[in-house]
């Protein structure tokens, strides 16, 4: 552990490193869903307690962002974020929009908090054997393009997370992100479940964490007429924010028979989801947290018994 962590406000969370990295072919893919993903960190954190890696990690939004901490094995670590943090207006509220262009603070989110208060150990991370991907939307193109680790840069200066913000940054609610010729948005735009990149990729059995209860049906976009004074410019992402609620039912779906084949396994929320995107109340995402680990305890031994 770097000797730099000695200063943080907590007492900085050891590394794990994993026991076993899984077959290749084998994928995590997880859905954004904002401080809902909370539950997907309880999720991996149960993952980094039974000592199993993934050889391929895919995330867009909330979901690429709490992948930090499972690569780099620090169990526990965003359920601190979610105790001490979550709650403080520095980290979401409607005054940040006019303070810093997003209602999420992701200055304070992937720097203050991981340089100051809760330590996150990016080597570790780098050091794990994993291909992650963290997905954004081009907002002048509407496609997805992915980033990986290595475009995580750290120098003098701090963690640059510009591709992983890029992949939260909301459209309307945050700024569009330029990063490497790209002007860049929530990944979660395009439905938000990357399952097609997976299978693209190669990948045969597929772990997917949504963070909505089963049966969920996403609406319309709610907000057009806002979107095309907001959004002139970029026409195609209006229109995938138009078609978001298709495409996402579409990816559930596809899931969905993934696992009806057996090359999936699914996990999710069991009890009914009372938090909201940029939910603060601490108590509610402590249980979905909670929630998540259980889920993912269970489901270390389905993963591990595929051999």
């Amino acid at each position: 552990m770097s000797g730099a962590a000695l200063k943080y406000t907590h007492p900085p969370i050891a590394s794990t490193p994993p026991k076993t990295v899984l077959p290749q072919g084998t994928a995590l893919v997880l859905e954004g869903g904002g401080t809902r993903g909370f539950f997907s960190s309880g999720v991996m954190d149960a993952f980094i307690e039974a000592g199993i890696m993934f050889p391929y990690i895919l995330g867009v939004s909330a979901g690429a962002a709490n992948a930090l901490s499972y690569l780099s094995g620090q169990f526990g670590r965003t359920r601190q974020v979610v105790e001490h943090y979550v709650a403080d207006p520095r980290y979401v509220s409607p005054r940040n929009l006019i303070l810093h262009g997003s209602v999420f603070n992701y200055k304070f989110i992937f720097n203050e908090i991981s340089e100051k208060h809760i330590f996150l150990d990016f080597d570790a991370a780098r050091r794990c054997p994993t291909r992650f991907l963290a997905g954004c939307v081009d907002a002048e193109t509407g496609k997805l393009v992915y980033f990986t680790l290595d475009d995580v840069t750290t120098d003098e200066r701090g963690t640059d997370c510009t591709p992983v913000i890029a992949s939260c940054s909301v459209p309307m609610i945050s700024k569009i992100v330029k990063f490497r010729g790209h002007k860049l948005v929530d990944g979660g735009v395009y439905g938000g479940v990357p399952i097609e990149k997976s299978i693209a990729d190669g990948n045969t059995f597929h772990v997917v964490v949504l963070t909505r209860n089963a049966g969920f049906v996403k609406e319309p976009e709610g907000h057009a007429g806002l979107a095309k004074i907001l959004l002139h410019r970029y026409p195609k992402l209006r229109d995938v924010l138009a078609r978001r609620h298709e495409i996402y039912a579409e990816q559930v779906a596809l899931c969905e028979q993934l696992e009806r084949d057996g090359k999936a396994l699914i996990l999710r929320p069991q009890k009914p989801i009372w938090a909201g995107r940029s939910e603060q109340n601490t108590a509610k995402l402590l249980a979905l947290y909670d929630e998540g680990t259980d889920e993912g305890r269970a489901a270390v031994r389905k993963i591990e018994s595929r051999g």
